[in-house]
Parts: C-alpha cells; structure tokens; sequence
C-alpha cells in the first residue's frame, strides 16, 4: 500500500491495526486517480477489490466500520484538519474516502513537478535524448536527438525542467523544428 495513503489514515484514526483501515486505504488508493473530481463508491469497489481481494459486500462494511471506528476512538482534531471545518456529526463513508483521497492528492501534487524531463541514452550506437512526463493531463514524449553531445542534451533537460515547459507544447516545437528552449 501507498504510504502517503497509510500515513493519511494513521493520521486520523491514531492506529493501523484493524483489517478495516487496510481496506479503506485500497479505496482510497483507487480514489486518488479520480481527485479532485467526484466519484461513485460503485466506481471504486472494483478497483479496490484488486488491491485488498475482497468481495464489494466485504469492502462496504469495513469501509462502515473503520469510518465508525474513526470517529469513536480516531483523532478528531485530526478529522475535523482533514475536512477543513468542524464535524457536528459523523462523516458519511464516501466523505472520508473523498477527503482522505483529496489531501493525498494534494500532497502529491505539491511535491513533484507538473513535468518532469529526463536524459536517455542509447548504448549502440551512443546517441542521446530525452523524455517528459505530465500528470495533469497525463501525457508523455520521447525524443531522440541523433548528432548531440550528451552535455548538450543535459543542458536542455535542465532548462526544460527549469521552465516546466507543457509536454504538449515541446511536442510541437520540436515537429515544428523550433528551438525547445524559446527565449525568454
């Protein structure tokens, strides 16, 4: 399991220890992809019983309990941080999987970049490129550039990491033969 996922739950529930909170993690880890849009808990059964193997009936009731557990013996202060607002009364299942998916969402967008371009290296012959990958949209490029020295290529991940430049955007620059570095 994810460990921005665990460490999420542990956070409001004070513990790990119940099989419950195992399955709430695999349908919070099945919601996390859907962020920050809405979704169905029908939607994500399926998906969740990949991760815990586990029957839809099996996986609603856990997921009851450990919202149940939560709120009798979790965090509350914790809880109430996660929603950002004061709980009057016990959040519905599917509001403790969205809020749990939303902040680990969060989280991980706030740490890696929108896009991230990397050096590629043939062996035979030895020849250079790059790659770029996106999240939001999910996208990705692989550009092989015959005829450069590797500090050259080196040179360019760093400025296109540097800038961000959309995948979308290097994509056409480069069919269109424009520098992938416009001048500022």
């Amino acid at each position: 399991m994810d460990e921005d996922i665990l460490r999420a739950v542990e956070k409001i529930s004070g513990k790990l220890s119940r099989d419950c909170y195992y399955d709430l993690c695999c349908l919070v880890k099945a919601a996390v992809p859907r962020m920050p849009g809405t979704f169905s808990m029908e939607t994500l059964y399926p998906e969740a019983q990949r991760y815990s193997e586990k029957e839809k009936d099996t996986l609603a009731k856990a997921l009851s309990r450990a919202a149940e557990d939560i709120w009798d013996c979790g965090d509350r202060a914790e809880l109430q941080k996660l929603f950002q607002r004061v709980l009057r009364e016990k959040p519905t299942p599917k509001d403790l999987v969205r809020a749990l998916a939303l902040s680990v969402w969060r989280q991980r967008k706030a740490v890696r970049p929108q896009v991230r371009y990397q050096l590629l290296e043939s062996r035979h012959p030895r020849r250079f490129g790059f790659s770029g990958e996106s999240w939001e949209p999910e996208c990705h490029l692989v550009v092989l550039l015959p005829g450069r020295e590797q500090s050259e290529v080196e040179r360019l991940v760093r400025g296109l990491n540097q800038r961000q430049i959309p995948i979308q955007e290097a994509e056409e620059r480069f069919l269109n033969g424009e520098d992938l570095l416009p001048v500022p």
